[in-house]
């Protein structure tokens, strides 16, 4: 499953780039979202969620990723004014709320940690450059640290990271790595010519690999390569202020979100051909984003906060509301197939606390 938060480093770089651009989604079919910002055909009862508080501190920039079954939660351990962050990573129980492993990362900015292979990799953008971290998915001690030289592997919102054709393939900007599952060490560096940043994507079975690429302009494109060799296959242009953040693959379809400049959008797209499907298109703001977990796909937007919901994967059908406690201010992190995790503002930070994953969803 892919986590839903936004790296640091990606917000100020998107900030920047929003100022001079201004484009429009690759499609034009009205969103399901109605004027008063609310979305059509969702159930809400009124009644407020119970809310459970996973740890009962404050956090600097909490983030959690369920993936492999387990769940994970990183936050910023030094000082907000250090020019360089460093985060500390835990396993946590996720009926408890117990830390049962606990590792300080490399300073640098902390990505979105992946299983796969028997182990949980960690992407980690670092002054001098990228690392990759390989980790013991249960007590965290590190197996491997990959160098990834001359990348932008710490730009963008997705996470970088997909296990595919028995490889975990790495999105680093202008290249596309095929590293070993069992040593950690590159098999293949394929160039993706002229990208800046770049996302990748796989289904359940590593049997389909997307990659989402853009040039410092914003003109890039979504493409399906092959899942052993990386070949180009199929391919579809985008235009945006970044490469396009890939949510995952369900069913034959990839969903994709894009900033575009002044607004945002969430899409699905054929991964045979990599077209979009018009029908799936929802707009919003450039925080606009879609996530597939536990076999659905969620959408959030940090400026209409109100209107998230979770929603069929294939044809984007709205089946229930995201029960935050308070959706103004709450904002969703990741998702169990029992939990929504999500960060509340405290007094110098936020919470960690979790609701029930609604019943239609």
């Amino acid at each position: 499953m892919k986590a839903f938060p936004v790296l640091a480093a990606t917000l100020s770089v998107v900030t920047a780039l929003l100022a001079g651009c201004s484009t429009v989604p690759s499609s034009t079919v009205p969103s399901k979202v109605s004027p008063s910002g609310r979305v059509s055909g969702t159930r809400t009862t009124g009644a407020k969620p119970s809310a459970i508080r996973v740890f009962g501190r404050i956090f600097d920039n909490p983030g959690a990723t369920v993936t492999g079954g387990r769940l994970y939660v990183t936050w910023r351990v030094n000082a907000a004014t250090a020019a360089v962050p460093q985060f500390e990573l835990t396993r946590v129980d996720q009926a408890t709320g117990a830390i049962e492993a606990t590792r300080l990362l490399t300073a640098g900015q902390a990505g979105t940690p992946l299983s796969a292979g028997g182990w949980l990799w960690v992407p980690v953008a670092t002054q001098a450059g990228e690392s990759l971290l390989r980790l013991n998915p249960a007590s965290l001690a590190e197996a491997g640290n990959l160098a990834v030289r001359g990348s932008h592997l710490g730009l963008g919102r997705g996470s970088h990271l997909a296990a595919a054709g028995d490889a975990l393939w790495v999105a680093t900007g202008a290249r596309l790595l095929r590293v070993s599952l069992i040593t950690g060490q590159v098999l293949a560096s394929i160039p993706l010519p002229g990208a800046y940043t770049s996302d990748v994507a796989a289904n359940k079975a590593g049997t389909v690999l997307v990659v989402s690429e853009a040039n410092d302009g914003g003109i890039g494109s979504v493409q399906r390569r092959d899942p052993v060799t990386g070949a180009l296959l199929a391919s579809h242009p985008i235009l945006g202020v970044s490469a396009p953040s890939l949510g995952g693959i369900a069913d034959s379809g990839v969903w994709v979100s894009e900033p575009t400049g002044m607004l945002g959008y969430v899409e699905r797209f054929r991964v045979a051909t990599m077209v979009p499907v018009p029908a799936t298109d929802v707009r919003g703001d450039n925080g606009i984003d879609g996530v597939v977990a536990d076999s659905v796909i969620w959408i959030t937007d940090r400026a209409a906060p109100d209107r998230d919901y979770c929603a069929d994967p294939v044809n984007g059908r709205v089946l229930a509301r995201i029960p935050l406690p308070d959706p103004l201010q709450d904002a969703l992190l990741a998702v169990s197939d029992r939990y929504l995790y999500y960060q509340s503002p405290a007094s110098s930070g936020f919470y960690l606390d979790r609701v029930a994953v609604p019943a239609a969803c």
